[in-house]
């Protein structure tokens, strides 16, 4: 699913970086690529985020410690670091890939939760945060309508987070917002028949028995 990133090398640090290490790289590079220094730079403001992310990871203890883990796993797979930068055409590569992806799969062994937390990643904070700020219409368009497609599978605790994501990236645009609102009342309504659908066939069985007998 999501590549691993490589939090060192965006720090530009050694693994065994201690603590001190990770804050004082923090410090220059978070100077370096700040907004405010570079005139507006989507691309270093993309930079300075990915900067943020990785320094939240390496400097709590319990996150490098979980990180360590998955990167250890991505080097033992032979498997490439992410290295594609944070830019909205990136992101909708990804969701076009996790598109085709749980098309490919039997919905039975689909797992609905690694669906929805691939997204939620793809879909961050600080990805949020480009797609809105550059707000490139037709890309966010085009992400919308693959998360959309990809999470049609998903049960209503899954896809309603995630719908709510893709209205706050289509901002004003009334139609893409319609498009979404009716695909929530779709997943609620197919919510509740599936809830209850047992009960209404008891229900109709019971009526059917009845019936027999007291002809």
């Amino acid at each position: 699913m999501n590549q691993v990133k490589d939090y060192y090398k965006i720090l530009e640090l050694p693994t065994t970086a201690t603590l001190q290490d990770i804050k004082r790289s923090f410090r220059r590079l978070a100077q370096q690529y700040h907004p405010d220094k570079n005139d507006g730079s989507h691309m270093a403001a993309a930079h300075f985020r990915e900067i943020q992310e990785a320094y939240k990871t390496l400097s709590d203890p319990k996150k490098r410690e979980a990180y360590h883990y998955q990167r250890w796993y991505v080097r033992s797979t032979g498997k490439p670091f992410a290295s594609a930068p944070l830019t909205p055409t990136h992101i909708l590569q990804e969701c076009r890939l996790l598109q085709q992806y749980v098309a490919s799969m039997n919905l039975f062994h689909l797992r609905y939760d690694a669906v929805s937390l691939h997204i939620r990643e793809l879909l961050s904070e600080s990805a949020m945060g480009m797609l809105l700020e550059q707000n490139d219409v037709a890309v966010n368009q085009s992400i919308i309508q693959s998360v959309l497609t990809a999470i049609q599978p998903l049960p209503k605790k899954y896809f309603i987070p995630i719908a709510n994501l893709l209205l706050k990236l289509a901002g004003d645009d009334v139609t893409t917002r319609s498009t979404i609102e009716q695909a929530l009342t779709n997943k609620k309504q197919r919510h509740i028949w599936d809830k209850y659908k047992w009960v209404l066939m008891l229900v109709i069985t019971a009526l059917i028995c009845w019936f027999i007998y007291h002809l």
